[in-house]
């Protein structure tokens, strides 16, 4: 299957936030913020052994498989058209269904999985994504600038993917041992910062000490005297 995907939070300008004519100011009738899919990208899943393999069929493939450590997407091609037709997919599916945003969800987790160029490359390189855009760095620009789901959406599946692939990247060997070490040099700094302090005082002392008796002087003497 071929997907033919909104702007980034931080390019969003504050009109494109505003509620629409007609809609109460209260906080009750405000669209919920939905933030960006906690999940690691692409890069980042792919040094701890997760394998981005190209499923057949549509976004209802989509899994991770904790056994062989497989992360399945559906395939999608991309072409100049595709922000347009991602776009009104997106309002569309939000118009006239009542039910979980699919679509909307399967943008969320790409946008959440692909950061930079090189989380694009290597869902290209995976034939995942068909590019037909001008780079990879296009291709990450557009998933990036997916606006999120107009309201709040629960997809079971793509849920239980993004759960069981974070379970796996925080519980990786390389990931504890790099937390272990940053909690360790952080929660040590202040021993550090004293071990560094009396350090320094000790070689000002030398350094005054020997700015008043000549020190080269005093250990040629103590030289010859242990020679003789």
């Amino acid at each position: 299957m071929s997907i033919l995907v909104p702007r980034k939070k931080e390019d969003m300008k504050p009109e494109d936030m505003k509620p629409e004519e007609g809609e109460g100011s209260s906080d009750e009738k405000k669209t919920p913020i939905v933030e960006e899919i906690m999940i690691p990208s692409v890069s980042m899943l792919c040094s701890v052994g997760v394998q981005f393999c190209p499923s057949t069929g549509g976004i209802g493939t989509i899994k991770f498989d904790n056994k062989t450590l497989k992360f399945y997407l559906p395939v999608i091609t991309l072409n100049v058209n595709s922000e347009v037709v991602m776009r009104n997919l997106v309002a569309y599916e939000a118009s006239t269904t009542c039910e979980s945003l699919v679509f909307a969800r399967y943008t969320e987790l790409m946008n959440g999985i692909i950061d930079t160029d090189e989380d694009a490359k290597l869902l290209r390189e995976k034939k995942i994504i068909i590019n037909s855009l001008k780079s990879d760095a296009d291709v990450a620009e557009l998933f990036n600038g997916m606006s999120k789901a107009v309201r709040l959406t629960k997809v079971p599946y793509i849920d239980k993917a993004i759960e069981d692939v974070n379970i796996y990247f925080n519980n990786a060997l390389k990931i504890r041992m790099y937390r272990r070490m940053k909690n360790f040099v952080f929660g040590s700094w202040q021993i550090l910062t004293i071990i560094a302090v009396i350090l320094l005082m000790f070689l000002m002392a030398i350094q005054s000490f020997c700015s008043v008796y000549s020190c080269p002087r005093i250990f040629h003497t103590m030289s010859s005297s242990t020679s003789g």
